[in-house]
């Protein structure tokens, strides 16, 4: 029987607990902010993984470790494109990776894809009593304590981290302090530092370095709290509500010129190498288990059955999905992913919500690249960057442009972001619209 219900209701180590108890067998589908991650279950065991967020795809998950860079990796999904092969196949053939190289970071993508939703403190499940996503996820063998024991940690750390990296409009910049030559001999972490110059924002910094939100963050804090980086304040996007910016930002711990003590340091050197290198085994992790371990599952379960018993809202939800309906027929598909979107923060969990929005966006994205963006067409900028950097521009907008260089096609670029290819699109026409950007033909 399906199960569904949300991690508002039923939390995730309730929710593992349980399927892990209870010894079930199927696929546990969990999505947040359009992003999904898929885990299959054998007689209570983990057994399986997937995810389509970009940071977790094996390309996007190299690159950011230094294994390859952005041109081969642009190279290599061409390739993909024309002959259907797996990326990690590829970029062996290409010579751009070992085999070993390969199989190691695909078991490293596969933990991150785990543990990486102990990071989620929302989103929407459902479990199904069916194995019919097998042939597409990366196989693993794990018992539910052990991600537990993991997870919980991880869990723990990011509440921290967040503390502190609170917005993604927050500025940082270098102190004078330099971090032991240790931490950025590791690509990722030299990546990280480097694109720390004063006038980035940590949500631009998350998006250079191709990474997850945890493994980024987790890195920026220890340099802060160590006094290699400072926060220096926090930049207002153009999305952000008028009059809810802090101009000062959060407050960060003092720098000042006081070194950091020796074992501060070896903190550091850990956290970098963690960056390059996947999880230790979870058998000194016993203290993040605490009492959620052990807790007993009292949550409220939704079956499929109880939400097709339980009496259907009238008026606004299915007003909206009649006119977004309406705008999709018309071939109105962006006024429609507006209309949706609105939706989506109050009705995540609504199956005709969902299935409207899959087929808006796909729509949308075929329709873009007939029209608004052809994927050979070469952006340029209109201005010069410097006036730009004044502009209030989103993270994901600076992002685009830093990789808007004049030889670059459209394709390549939403290639090589670490975005849903549908907020890369809407993101590069909008800048198209307001004259930011405009398209040229290649040079023949």
């Amino acid at each position: 029987m399906p199960l569904s219900g949300t991690l508002s209701t039923m939390s995730l180590p309730d929710l593992l607990q349980w399927l892990g108890g209870a010894r079930r067998t199927g696929t546990l589908e969990i999505e947040r902010n359009k992003v999904f991650k898929w885990f299959l279950f054998r007689d209570g065991r983990v057994i399986g993984c997937s995810s389509d967020d970009p940071p977790e795809r094996i390309g996007h998950f190299l690159l950011s470790r230094g294994k390859i860079n952005e041109d081969q990796l642009r190279e290599a999904l061409e390739l993909q494109e024309q002959n259907g092969r797996h990326l990690g196949t590829i970029l062996v053939q290409r010579h751009y990776l070992s085999q070993h190289d390969l199989t190691t970071h695909l078991a490293a993508k596969a933990e991150e894809t785990i543990y990486s939703v102990f990071d989620w403190d929302d989103g929407v499940f459902r479990f199904e009593e069916t194995l019919d996503k097998a042939e597409h996820v990366m196989p693993v063998s794990l018992q539910v304590e052990d991600i537990l024991l993991r997870g919980l940690k991880r869990y723990d750390e990011m509440r921290m981290i967040r503390e502190v990296f609170n917005d993604p409009g927050i500025l940082l910049g270098r102190t004078e302090r330099i971090p032991p030559a240790e931490v950025l001999q590791n690509r990722m972490a030299r990546r990280i530092y480097d694109s720390i110059d004063g006038e980035r924002t940590v949500g631009e910094i998350l998006l250079i370095a191709h990474g997850s939100e945890y493994i980024v963050t987790k890195f920026l804090y220890e340099l802060q709290r160590n006094g290699f980086v400072e926060i220096l304040g926090k930049r207002q996007f153009a999305a952000d509500a008028p009059g809810t910016a802090d101009a000062d930002g959060p407050a960060g711990q003092d720098s000042g010129d006081t070194p950091a003590p020796p074992e501060a340091d070896q903190r550091l050197i850990a956290v970098g190498a963690e960056l390059d290198a996947p999880s230790a085994p979870p058998g000194d992790l016993a203290v993040a288990a605490r009492s959620t371990a052990g807790a007993t599952m009292t949550a409220t379960v939704v079956t499929d059955e109880d939400a097709a018993s339980a009496e259907e809202p009238v008026g606004g939800l299915e007003a909206d999905l009649a006119a977004s309906r309406d705008l999709m027929t018309r071939g109105e598909y962006e006024g429609a992913l507006t209309i949706l979107d609105g939706l989506y923060r109050t009705h995540t969990e609504d199956s005709a919500l969902q299935r409207l929005m899959r087929e808006a966006e796909a729509a949308f994205i075929e329709k873009a690249y007939r029209h608004y963006l052809p994927a050979r067409k070469i952006p340029s900028l209109t201005r010069p960057v410097a006036e730009l950097a004044s502009a209030e521009l989103s993270p994901t907008e600076f992002f685009l442009l830093s990789r808007i260089d004049g030889t670059w096609d459209v394709k390549s670029i939403i290639q090589i972001a670490p975005l849903r290819e549908v907020e890369a699109l809407r993101t590069l026409k909008r800048m198209r619209e307001q004259g930011i950007i405009e398209l040229r033909d290649p040079e023949s």
